[in-house]
């Protein structure tokens, strides 16, 4: 196996298991939350998710997404020509989004006091308005953190920033399982006392990585005029690369936005659409694509983003010394694995959605008819499993190559497919349709990215992507028939069931989607777990010399 690529699977394998570890926490997490106060709490639930959405998807913006890559490619580059330039950069980017940031925070503060004064106290909206006033100062901190955290993912330090979310969830357990409790029985009061420990929570967070800077020479240095040009480089490329890489997160937003404006009593008029037409959606609705993101984001963070990330600052240096091939290759190495994954993934959420919101949250105030609307939606959210894990690494390709405004295109297309479809489809499918909305602009999104870079760039193996989709498919559609056997033999509807299930079914089935696109002759899973991969050779032997731009 070539030395890059051992880098990249260690890199990933250090991001999977963090991420693997947050994602855990993070259903206990929401399992606590589900128990304490359900889907419904007098739609307390509802303005809780609104209102964390907003720090969330900043988090996933900076975090996970448009920063990182625009300030990463620009920070590579100096740091192997000039690495006191390269930390001055690092000023820049920290300074620069703390005002950026705090403006936007001052603005969002005096909008949530027009609101708490303008709707009566005991109003969905006055309640989100509260909740969003505390949790927004997490938008600086968590954001600050993102820049240090992609700093050192390009010195090559993963470990530290894999485990960022995982402070997020811990303290977030802190506060429900200990504090809130200790504390008071009132739902709201409860929601607000999380709100101010996700805010602590972004302390730590950015906390933990100074020192971890300090130590690779970092000093913060107002000496910026040296570094002027990527610095505007970072500026000018941010907000496409926004568009880009956060048009899922978007498309969540906008069905959560949906969702929480268009619920209410069953059979109620919409007071601000005049009375001219009933709720579509019950309250909870909010709630239940929270619940449930949580498990197709399982594999999307343990797979797709993990790869995503361990790969771009590859890519970038690829780009750098304008290693076409070399882009190639590990970019179709990267996608292979995450479709050889991925598909089997969401085919398995699909079986076990019921199960899995039966055991993780069927418990305290979260009621049986909470379980069935989330397992619902779990269903409906697992057919674009392949498409959320695919374009964090697709979005990053196009912009490691210079190719922003291809990606922003795609994604602003997919998001209005995705408004235009949830809003369709509540009327018809009720909540369901905002879940299967997001799922398919999802699957178009990645789709397209694939097909446009393919045929625009002429750098990936289309024809062994394709092969190794299929085996992963058809391995994938056996796995289901033999958990469906599995776990129609296993009687009851407790959670000692649920766990029977679950392993039994899903180890029988995942034994057989190994053996099966093995004997198929997919190599990627060996490629994961060897250190040699030899089946790999052969094939970029006879590969054709490609063409460049």
């Amino acid at each position: 196996m070539k030395p890059r690529r051992k880098t990249v699977l260690k890199s990933t394998i250090i991001m999977g298991v963090g991420t693997l570890l947050s994602r855990i926490l993070g259903m206990f997490r929401d399992a606590a939350t589900a128990a304490m106060l359900g889907m419904s709490a007098g739609g307390i639930m509802d303005s809780f998710v609104l209102a964390f959405r907003l720090p969330d998807i900043t988090r996933r913006m900076f975090g996970e997404g448009s920063l990182s890559v625009s300030f990463i490619p620009q920070f590579a580059r100096l740091w192997n020509e000039d690495r006191k330039k390269a930390w001055q950069l690092v000023s820049f980017a920290l300074v620069g989004i703390f005002l950026l940031l705090l403006g936007i925070v001052v603005i969002g503060e005096a909008l949530c006091t027009w609101a708490i004064f303008a709707f009566p106290p005991e109003s969905k909206v006055n309640i989100a308005a509260r909740l969003t006033a505390v949790m927004l100062p997490y938008l600086i901190l968590i954001c600050m953190a993102a820049i240090a955290a992609a700093a050192l993912q390009t010195l090559g330090k993963f470990f530290v920033p894999s485990l960022i979310p995982t402070i997020l969830n811990i303290v977030w357990l802190f506060g429900i399982l200990i504090l809130a409790p200790r504390i008071t029985d009132d739902p709201l009061e409860r929601c607000y006392l999380l709100a101010g420990c996700i805010v602590f929570a972004g302390f730590i967070q950015l906390g933990i990585q100074i020192p971890l800077l300090r130590k690779a020479g970092f000093r913060c240095r107002n000496h910026w005029r040296s570094v002027h040009k990527e610095a505007g480089e970072v500026v000018r490329s941010f907000f496409p690369t926004m568009l880009g890489l956060t048009a899922t997160q978007l498309n969540i937003l906008v069905a959560s936005g949906i969702a929480w404006a268009f619920s209410g009593p069953v059979g109620e008029a919409i007071w601000w659409l005049g009375r001219q037409a009933n709720y579509p959606l019950q309250p909870g609705s909010a709630s239940s694509i929270y619940f449930s993101e949580r498990l197709y984001e399982f594999p999307q963070g343990l797979l797709g983003l993990a790869i995503a990330t361990a790969i771009y600052p590859l890519l970038s240096r690829h780009a750098a010394r304008k290693d076409y091939a070399a882009i190639a290759d590990d970019l179709g190495f990267g996608l292979r694995v995450i479709f050889a994954l991925a598909v089997p993934s969401g085919i398995g959420l699909m079986f076990f959605s019921d199960n899995l919101a039966h055991l993780l949250y069927q418990r305290g105030a979260f009621t049986p008819s909470d379980m069935y609307r989330t397992g619902d939606m779990i269903f409906w959210f697992s057919f674009g499993v392949s498409g959320f894990c695919s374009i964090p690494l697709l979005v990053r390709a196009f912009y490691a190559i210079g190719d922003i405004r291809t990606p922003v295109l795609i994604g602003g297309f997919c998001s209005l497919l995705n408004l235009v479809l949830g809003f369709s489809l509540i009327w018809v499918m009720s909540e369901q349709g905002l879940a299967f909305a997001a799922a398919f602009a999802a699957t178009m999104q990645a789709l397209l990215l694939l097909i446009v870079f393919s045929f625009k760039h002429r750098l990936l193996d289309f024809r062994r992507l394709g092969i190794t989709i299929a085996r992963s498919l058809f391995a994938s559609c056996l796995m289901g028939l033999v958990i469906k056997m599995v776990m129609e033999s296993i009687p009851g509807a407790s959670s000692l069931s649920d766990i029977l299930r679950i392993t039994a079914a899903g180890g029988a089935g995942s034994l057989v989607f190994v053996v099966v696109f093995f004997i198929l002759g997919g190599r990627e899973l060996e490629s994961i777990f060897s250190r040699r991969a030899e089946a790999e050779r052969p094939a970029r032997k006879k590969r054709k010399k490609r063409r460049r731009y």
